[in-house]
């Protein structure tokens, strides 16, 4: 990962939520509790790392298939959240980037896919989600209008701030060559995204 940015992450004090360890999990957005069962939601490998790791860091420790599952799990998370603020967002702006999110996301698990396949890593048809992203869709399903439109805000600046650093790394120095190549094209389309947020007004001291 580029120095740089890691600092200015680290440096922002902001709480990065999306992928962190899960002893956080009661502290999903609005403070509601998940209620995802752990069994269902496993932790990510990100999750199991001690409070505070840097996700770059953290992204170097990474089996493949760990990594696939923990991008696997955030691009699932980035989709349902996305249908929800269609839903029950209410302001139009929140709703178009919700319907880029949606689409951009579903795409990149197809290829996810694909590149775990060539990778000859194994994944489930269907990735679900782990605990921390199962608590943050629970702690904002039931809220609409401008509760919803703040959650969701919160919650995307610091997603994209996360994933963007876990792929960052991988792409840099990632062991397996299907799923780093999967990164290095992921990784622009993230970008957009957060430059995106930054048109709307929202993370834009945090890069």
């Amino acid at each position: 990962m580029k120095p740089n940015f890691a600092a200015v992450v680290v440096a922002s004090g902001v709480m990065l939520t999306c992928l962190l360890p899960s002893a956080v999990h009661g502290q999903s957005t609005g403070g509601q509790t998940g209620t995802g069962n752990p069994a269902m939601n496993p932790a990510t490998p990100m999750q199991q790392q001690p409070s505070g790791t840097n996700p770059g860091t953290a992204a170097t420790q990474m089996s493949p298939q760990q990594f696939a599952l923990t991008v696997g799990s955030a691009n699932k998370f980035e989709v349902m959240q996305g249908e929800l603020a269609l839903a029950q967002a209410s302001d139009p702006k929140l709703k178009e980037f919700a319907r880029m999110m949606v689409k951009d996301h579903t795409v990149a698990l197809q290829e996810l896919q694909a590149a775990a396949k060539a990778g000859n890593i194994v994944l489930p048809p269907d990735i679900a989600l782990d605990a921390m992203h199962q608590a943050k869709i629970n702690a904002i399903r039931n809220r609409k209008g401008a509760e919803f439109d703040q959650a969701y805000r919160t919650d995307q600046v610091q997603a994209h701030q996360q994933t963007i650093a876990i792929l960052d790394t991988y792409a840099t120095v990632g062991g397996n060559s299907a799923l780093k190549a999967w990164a290095v094209k992921a990784l622009p389309v993230v970008r957009k995204h957060f430059e995106h947020l930054q048109g709307l007004g929202m993370g834009s001291g945090s890069r």
